[in-house]
C-alpha cells in the first residue's frame, strides 16, 4: 500500500513538472525572440523593439509594418484585452469578478476547501485562454463583450472541474504555482516599461516570473500547508489589487501592464510600442501594498484556522505527514497500542478469576435436584 501510494505520488509530480516544462518550452522562444528596429525615412534608428516577424519603417509620418519573410504589409489593430473602457459593462464585470474571487482567497482561502481548488483551476484556465486570445487575434479582433464572456465561461468550466474530488491534488499544485506567478508579475510591472525595460533582455522578465512560480510550486510539494497559505494570500491579494486598480485607474494601470507584458501579437505592435506602459503612481502604490500584505494575510489565516486545508485526510495527500505536521502512529501495532491505552484508561482493569468450563463436584451437589420417588 505504501509503495503504491508513493508511486502514485511520484507519477503525479512527474506529470506536473513535465507539463510545466512543456509550457516553458512554448513560452521562452517567444520571449527570447530576435529584435528589429524602427527606422525613419532618413535611415535614423528611432527605437529598438522585440518582434521576430516584422520590420518597422516610418514613412511620411505613418507607421508601416512589413513581414520579414513575405515582405507584405501587416495591418495593425487595437490591442484589446476584454477589460472594456472606463466603467462600461465589461469593466464592471472584471471588477466584480476580481473581488468575488480575490476576497475569499485572501481572507478564507485555507478554509475554502473545494472553493479554493476550484478557483485555482478556473483562474489558470482563464489566464491561459486570455493570453492565447490576445496573441492570436488578427487586426480586426473581437469585441470586449465576446472576449469577456468567453474567458469568464472558461473560468466557470474550470471552477466546476476544480470542485470535484479528483481535481484535489492538481488544484493544490496549481494554486501554489498561481501564487508564485502573481508575485512575479507584480514585481515585473512595478516599473515603467517593465522591470527589465531593455528589449535585448526582455526575456529576463519572464525568467523572474517563471522562477517565482516554480519555487512556489516546490513549496507546495515540500510543505503543503505553507504553500497553500502562500498561494491563497498571493493570488487573493493580486486579484484584489487588480479590482482596486480598475476602479482607480481604469485600463491605464495594471490592466495596461498585463497587456504590455503578455501581448506579443504582430497585429498589435504599433499599439503596444507607441502607447508603452507607464503606470500611474497610484498603481505602483497598489502593487507595492498588495505584495507587502501577502505574508501578513498568509500568517493571519494560519493562526485563525488550525484545521488541515482539506476536510478529510486520504491516501492521496501530497505529504506523508498531515498538513498540520502532526505525527501519525508509525505502524498498525503502535496504533493498536494507542487505542488500547485509551480504552484501558477509561475502563479500569478488574481481576478476573479463571474458571473451568466443567463444574466441580461441589457445584454438582448444589445444582443437583432430587425428584420425589413414587411407589409402584
Amino acid at each position: 500500500m505504501v509503495a503504491c501510494f508513493r508511486l502514485r505520488r511520484l507519477s503525479n509530480q512527474l506529470l506536473y513538472f513535465l507539463s510545466c516544462a512543456f509550457l516553458a518550452a512554448l513560452a521562452i522562444p517567444g520571449a527570447a525572440a530576435q529584435y528589429d528596429t524602427i527606422v525613419a525615412s532618413n535611415g535614423e534608428i528611432l527605437q529598438r523593439l522585440q518582434d521576430p516577424n516584422v520590420a518597422f519603417i516610418n514613412s511620411n509620418g505613418t507607421i508601416i509594418i512589413y513581414s520579414l519573410t513575405t515582405g507584405e504589409e501587416i495591418p495593425q489593430g487595437l490591442a484589446t484585452d476584454g477589460s472594456g473602457s472606463g466603467f462600461d459593462a465589461c469593466a464592471i464585470a472584471w471588477i466584480v469578478f476580481s473581488f468575488m474571487v480575490g476576497i475569499p482567497l485572501l481572507f478564507l482561502g485555507i478554509r475554502g476547501w473545494r472553493f479554493t481548488t476550484a478557483a485555482a483551476i478556473g483562474l489558470a484556465g482563464a489566464l491561459a485562454s486570455w493570453a492565447v486570445f490576445v496573441n492570436t487575434l488578427d487586426n480586426l479582433g473581437v469585441s470586449d463583450v465576446a472576449l469577456t464572456i468567453f474567458v469568464l465561461s472558461l473560468f466557470g468550466l474550470g471552477f466546476f472541474l476544480g470542485a470535484l474530488e479528483l481535481s484535489r491534488v492538481i488544484g493544490i499544485l496549481i494554486l501554489g504555482t498561481l501564487g508564485g506567478l502573481a508575485l512575479g508579475i507584480r514585481i515585473v510591472i512595478l516599473r515603467s516599461g517593465l522591470l527589465i525595460s531593455d528589449p535585448s533582455i526582455f526575456f529576463v522578465n519572464w525568467l523572474i516570473i517563471g522562477f517565482c512560480g516554480f519555487m512556489c510550486s516546490v513549496l507546495v510539494l515540500w510543505k503543503q500547508r505553507v504553500g497553500v497559505l502562500n498561494g491563497c494570500a498571493s493570488t487573493g491579494s493580486f486579484l484584489c489589487a487588480l479590482g482596486v486598480d480598475l476602479v482607480t485607474n481604469q485600463q491605464s494601470g495594471m490592466s495596461r501592464g498585463l497587456r504590455y507584458l503578455m501581448d506579443r501579437n504582430r497585429y498589435h505592435v504599433v499599439d503596444n510600442v507607441f502607447s508603452g506602459y507607464s503606470p500611474p503612481m497610484t498603481t505602483v502604490v497598489i502593487l507595492a501594498v498588495s505584495i507587502a500584505i501577502t505574508p501578513a494575510f498568509a500568517f493571519a489565516q494560519h493562526m485563525a484556522f488550525k484545521r488541515p486545508f482539506w476536510g478529510v485526510t486520504t491516501q492521496y495527500d501530497l505529504e506523508s505527514l498531515p498538513p498540520d505536521d502532526e505525527e501519525l502512529p508509525q505502524n498498525e501495532e503502535s496504533a493498536a497500542t494507542a487505542t488500547t491505552s485509551v480504552v484501558s484508561s477509561a475502563m479500569p482493569e478488574t481481576p478476573i478469576s479463571e474458571k473451568s468450563p466443567f463444574p466441580s463436584d461441589d457445584e454438582k451437589k448444589v445444582n443437583k435436584v432430587e425428584l420425589p420417588r413414587t411407589s409402584r
